[in-house]
C-alpha cells in the first residue's frame, strides 16, 4: 500500500512539473504569434520576417515567401482580427536542429475579404532561450480560389 501511494505521489509530481512546462511553453509561443498578428494588423507584413527562425529561412526561399504573402493579401486583404482555436505542445530530443519545444498554434483569422485558418509551428531549440516561427500555413477558400485561378490561367495557355 505504501509503495502504491509513493508511485501515485511520484506520478502526480511528475505530471505537475510537465504541465507547468507545457503551459509556459504555450504561453511564450502564443506571445510570439500574437505579436506577429498584432503587427500585421497595425502595419501589414512590413517587419514580420523577424519573427521567423533561422531554420525557417534555411528552408524557405525569400521570393516564394514574398509570393505567398502577396497571395494572402490579394485573396483576403488586410488582417483585422485573430483568435486561438487550438494548440499542441511537444518536447523533442532528436539528433537534428528540431530538438527542443515545438508549439503548434491554430488561429481563426478574420480579414477584410474573408476568414481563414493560420497554423503556426513555433520552436524553441533545446539549447536556446527564445521561441521563433518554424512553419506558417495559411488556409482559406479565398486563397484557394486565387491559386485555382492561377492554375487555370497557366493551363489555358493565357501565359506568355
Amino acid at each position: 500500500m505504501k509503495n502504491a501511494i509513493r508511485i501515485i505521489a511520484s506520478v502526480i509530481v511528475f505530471l505537475s512539473l510537465i504541465s507547468c512546462g507545457v503551459i509556459k511553453g504555450k504561453g511564450e509561443a502564443q506571445k510570439i504569434a500574437e505579436s506577429l498578428f498584432q503587427e500585421r494588423i497595425n502595419s501589414g507584413w512590413l517587419d514580420s520576417n523577424r519573427y521567423y527562425s533561422d531554420l525557417f529561412w534555411e528552408n524557405t526561399d525569400e521570393n516564394k515567401w514574398s509570393n505567398i504573402k502577396h497571395i494572402v493579401s490579394q485573396a483576403l486583404g488586410d488582417l483585422e482580427s485573430y483568435s486561438l482555436t487550438s494548440w499542441n505542445v511537444q518536447s523533442k530530443v532528436n539528433t537534428n536542429a528540431i530538438s527542443g519545444t515545438i508549439v503548434v498554434l491554430e488561429y481563426e483569422t478574420v480579414y477584410k475579404k474573408g476568414i481563414g485558418t493560420e497554423t503556426l509551428t513555433i520552436h524553441k531549440p533545446l539549447m536556446g532561450n527564445e521561441f521563433s516561427i518554424l512553419g506558417h500555413n495559411f488556409n482559406s477558400k479565398q486563397i484557394q480560389q486565387v491559386i485555382d485561378s492561377g492554375i487555370e490561367h497557366v493551363v489555358s495557355g493565357d501565359s506568355a
